[in-house]
C-alpha cells in the first residue's frame, strides 16, 4: 500500500507542475505578426551610433523589412516610454532612474536624441511593421500595462504583449483578453540580480503562469533545455518566441522549434521566419 501512496503523490505533484505551467488553452493566430524575424530594441548598432531603443533603430528596422521588439515603461511624471533598463546608467551614461524622473528631465540618448514616447514610436511605425511589446517590471508593472493597453487601444497596427512580471500578462488576461500575450522567461543558473532566487527559479520552469495564462511563451532560447520547455514544445504547443538571437547558427535551429524569433547585432540571412 506504501507503494499506491507514493504513486498518488507522485500523479498530484505532476497534475500541480501541469496546473502551474499551463498555457492558455486559447492558441490565436499570429496572423500578421508571422512570417517575421524582430530586431531585438530596433536596429541598433553596438557602438552608439544608433542606440537600441531610438527612433533611428526603429527606422532602420521597418526600411529592412523586420519586425521590432521594443520595452515600455512609466516615468514619474506617467509619460510611458520606450527603455530597456530602469535605469538610464547604461545606455546614456547618466544615473536616472526612470519610474523616479520627470520626462523632461531624463537624459538624452548616445546619439542626442530624446528617449522616445511610447507614442512617438507608434506613429513612427504606423503599422507598418508589427512589434512585440515588453511591458518592463521596474516601477509599478501593473500600470506599466495599463498604459501599454491605452496607447495600443487605437493603434491600427499588428502587436502583441510580453512580459516578465506574471501580473502584468495576467493584466491583460484580465482586461483585454483578446490582445495575444506572452510570458517571459530565461533558463541558465541565477546569477544574482534585481530578481530574487525563488522568483527566478519560478520563472524558468514557467510555474507562474497559471496567472496570466499566456498564449505564448517567450524564452531565451539557448537556454531551453529543461523539463517545462520541453512540455510546452512536446506537448503543450503554445506559440514560442526566441530570444535574443544573435549568430546564423542559432538563428537555424531555433528556425525549427520557434514561431517567432527576436535578433540582435547580426545581419541574418534571411528576413523571414
Amino acid at each position: 500500500m506504501g507503494y499506491v501512496w507514493i504513486l498518488i503523490a507522485f500523479a498530484a505533484l505532476v497534475l500541480l507542475f501541469l496546473w502551474l505551467s499551463a498555457p492558455s488553452l486559447r492558441r490565436p493566430t499570429l496572423g500578421a505578426l508571422a512570417g517575421k524575424l524582430y530586431a531585438h530594441r530596433g536596429l541598433h548598432d553596438d557602438n552608439h551610433s544608433v542606440p537600441e531603443n531610438s527612433l533611428a533603430a526603429f527606422g532602420r528596422a521597418v526600411e529592412a523589412g523586420y519586425g521590432i521588439e521594443l520595452d515600455v515603461q512609466l516615468t514619474a511624471d506617467h509619460v510611458l516610454v520606450v527603455h530597456h533598463d530602469g535605469n538610464t546608467l547604461r545606455v546614456c551614461g547618466v544615473d536616472a532612474i526612470i519610474s523616479k524622473t520627470p520626462y523632461d528631465r531624463l537624459p538624452p540618448l548616445p546619439d542626442g536624441a530624446l528617449i522616445p514616447t511610447f507614442q512617438d514610436v507608434l506613429a513612427l511605425v504606423d503599422g507598418r511593421e508589427p512589434m512585440i511589446v515588453e511591458v518592463k517590471p521596474d516601477g509599478d508593472p501593473i500600470a506599466n500595462a495599463a498604459a501599454a493597453r491605452e496607447a495600443l487601444s487605437t493603434y491600427q497596427g499588428p502587436y502583441c504583449v510580453e512580459s516578465f512580471h506574471p501580473l502584468a500578462v495576467r493584466y491583460f488576461r484580465k482586461n483585454a483578453p483578446d490582445v495575444m500575450r506572452g510570458q517571459l522567461a530565461m533558463g541558465g543558473s541565477f546569477q544574482g540580480s534585481e530578481m530574487k532566487r525563488a522568483e527566478f527559479m519560478a520563472l524558468k520552469y514557467l510555474l507562474l503562469n497559471f496567472l496570466g495564462r499566456p498564449h505564448f511563451i517567450s524564452y531565451s532560447c539557448t537556454l531551453d533545455h529543461n523539463l517545462s520547455m520541453w512540455l510546452m514544445k512536446s506537448l503543450l504547443h503554445p506559440l514560442l518566441v526566441a530570444w535574443t538571437v544573435r549568430d546564423q547558427p542559432t538563428m537555424d535551429k531555433a528556425l525549427k522549434e520557434y514561431d517567432l524569433i527576436i535578433f540582435e547585432l547580426f545581419a541574418p540571412a534571411v528576413k523571414k521566419a
